[in-house]
């Protein structure tokens, strides 16, 4: 009996130290987190949920990305001016501007991440035909939309290539001479032609007339497309003051702004963009896991547990709705087409960020006013100070994002080819010849 007294209290001190140890070293690395253990994805970070999307890069054999030049006119820098973007000294202000001696155009380097395989594989067509690209390697590699939106992340002076140093002043070289490259995320023709017949057509820089006025545009060559932007952005700043103007006018008189009205006015930043469409339906709900079912209840699961999907493929979430709608048993009360509507990708990752800082922010507020037991994790989580602190949750703690089936088969297409550059090691002798 001592003997098993003994190794409890030991247990339970050497529980109380590591957890001390535990919450001092959390600023450190991070904490450990089994919350996933019954297959709830809602700790998960926000830049780490997009991970299961692939997207698509031309490159060479050895996965280097191809890079391009892209044009960069004066009005364009002029335009940027005016909007205080890039009106300063230095290397991201300048945005690396190659001269050319033909034209005079000004150009500047970039990579491109591909939403849709049919986009990469139309460039690297494009490029075979050029005379010196004409019997180059080119690949189609892929990886994680979380690497792409890491890498696009350093837009201003461009993300470090791994080139040297220079010896001279120490300093990274600069874009010109290889020392970092811009990279951007292009997304799918084929999802920003529905996202354009949707609902919130604005988030994702569709601010036509008409939704068959965007659509239209957006089936066109990119020359055309960006042609068509640069327009739009600069009317921006007037049309963003005149439907402000507009705004106010309303709510002088009492009036409520239309929807449509309402979009353009929030999404101002968005007109002359374009952004990276993920689609959603009311009504549409990832089912909670078997084991939380069995545990919780089904009813109780449903309620606590059950995701919203946001899908990066308009054909997915039809796809889906349709087999909801026939494993229904209330089959004629749903409609055979939902309601779409369109969010911008990088929105929602942020407010998801900016949404788990808050939580977090809280919950350390609240271990800071328990004082010492605030520290112990255990203690913490059965003593109550006063009122529970529970906010209302904004409902982006549920969101998940549903990879394309079309990148996801053109992914597994990619990994079962390889490199077709087999390296085989040469055979040890063996036998007689040992």
């Amino acid at each position: 009996m001592r003997d098993s007294s003994f190794a409890s209290s030991t247990l339970l001190l050497s529980l109380i130290l590591g957890a001390l140890l535990l919450s001092k070293a959390s600023s450190a690395a991070p904490a450990i987190s089994f919350s996933n253990l019954l297959g709830t994805s809602t700790s998960i970070p926000a830049y780490e949920r997009i991970l299961s999307q692939p997207v698509f890069q031309v490159t060479t054999p050895w996965g280097s990305p191809y890079m391009l030049f892209e044009k960069y006119k004066d009005e364009e820098k002029a335009l940027e001016m005016e909007s205080g973007g890039s009106g300063g000294d230095g290397d991201m202000d300048k945005f690396s501007r190659v001269q050319q001696k033909d034209d005079m155009q000004d150009t500047r380097p970039i990579s491109l991440y591909f939403m849709d395989e049919h986009d990469a594989r139309a460039l690297a067509d494009e490029m075979k035909q050029m005379k010196h690209m004409k019997d180059g390697d080119l690949r189609i590699t892929c990886c994680s939309l979380g690497k792409a939106v890491r890498s696009a992340s350093h837009l201003g002076r461009g993300l470090p290539t791994g080139q040297g140093l220079d010896e001279t002043t120490g300093k990274m070289l600069t874009m010109d001479d290889g020392g970092s490259l811009r990279h951007k995320i292009v997304p799918s023709k084929r999802e920003l032609f529905y996202a354009a017949r949707c609902t919130g057509r604005e988030r994702v820089g569709c601010f036509g007339d008409s939704p068959n006025e965007d659509a239209d545009l957006l089936l066109q060559p990119q020359d055309v497309i960006e042609a068509n932007k640069m327009q739009s952005r600069r009317k921006a700043t007037k049309n963003t003051a005149r439907r402000l103007q507009k705004a106010r006018q309303l709510e002088k008189e009492g009036l409520l702004e239309s929807t449509e009205d309402r979009l353009r006015r929030e999404y101002a930043h968005m007109e002359g963009q374009v952004g990276l469409p993920v689609f959603y339906s009311e009504g549409l709900m990832k089912k909670p896991p078997m084991l939380r079912r069995i545990f919780q209840g089904a009813k109780s699961a449903w309620t606590t547990s059950s995701l919203t999907p946001l899908y990066f493929s308009y054909e997915d979430l039809m796809k889906d709705w349709s087999t909801m709608r026939e494993r229904s048993s209330n089959k004629g009360k749903i409609p055979e087409q939902p309601k779409v509507e369109v969010f911008n990708m990088l929105d929602v990752v942020t407010s998801i960020d900016k949404d788990q800082w808050k939580t977090q922010r809280r919950a350390e507020l609240v271990r800071e006013q328990k004082g010492f037991v605030g520290k112990i994790p255990i203690i913490h989580n059965l003593v109550n100070t006063g009122k529970k602190n529970a906010s209302k949750k904004s409902g982006l703690e549920k969101v998940v994002f549903v990879p394309s089936s079309l990148s996801v088969q053109a992914k597994e297409k990619i990994s079962a080819a390889g490199s077709m550059k087999t390296r085989l090691r040469p055979m040890k002798a063996w036998g007689k010849n040992a």
